[in-house]
């Protein structure tokens, strides 16, 4: 019977220090009793801060053919811009669709035009898919910067392995490219493969 006063002070002993450790836990991961810091405001698009890019169009490829809608079932300008956007790095935040805001009036202009695209069906077996571009920046006060780009994939190890997935990831590829170029354009630079 003297072993169990002995006991039950050893568990309350215990219980306490269980306690003491997770109130202070509780307490280190509350932090102080100062109201948090107001969150800064949303940034705006500025002349500094954005590119205009309108529409990408479809254009000729180097033995003349138009392309059009119908040679892309993958929805290649939608994809490319979004990679643009999702990649530019600083001092860009933006990718503005004209008119641009009152705000961004001044800012670059970048036309892109698919030059070449093949994208077969079939997925991983249906053959490489191409992306072949031009791209023109248009900024105040100075020359016109153009760039050649283009991009490819043969061999796809991803899920799911369709023709749209790789194309995607051909035209992500073309859009860190892009913002990255962005930050430096040179006249005449030639981006991607070759």
């Amino acid at each position: 019977m003297s072993e169990h006063p002995f006991a039950a002070r050893v568990a309350a002993r215990l219980c306490f220090v269980v306690s003491a450790v997770a109130a202070a836990a509780l307490l280190a991961a509350c932090g102080s009793r100062q109201p948090a810091p107001p969150e800064p405001p949303p940034a705006t698009a500025t002349p500094r801060n954005s590119v205009v890019m309108p529409a990408i169009a479809y254009g000729t490829t180097a033995k003349g053919l138009q392309l059009t809608k119908a040679d892309d079932a993958c929805d290649v300008p939608a994809s490319l811009r979004q990679a643009v956007q999702d990649q530019l790095l600083d001092p860009y935040e933006f990718v503005l669709t004209p008119p641009a805001p009152a705000a961004a009036q001044a800012a670059p202009l970048l036309k892109l035009e698919i030059t070449d695209l093949l994208a077969n069906a079939g997925g991983l077996y249906g053959g490489p898919k191409i992306v072949q571009l031009r791209g023109t920046l248009e900024r105040q006060g100075q020359a016109p910067a153009r760039f050649t780009a283009q991009r490819q994939m043969f061999i796809y190890f991803g899920i799911p392995r369709s023709t749209c997935s790789m194309v995607g990831v051909v035209t992500y590829k073309l859009g860190e490219d892009i913002a990255q170029w962005l930050v430096k354009p040179v006249d005449g630079a030639v981006l991607g493969e070759r």
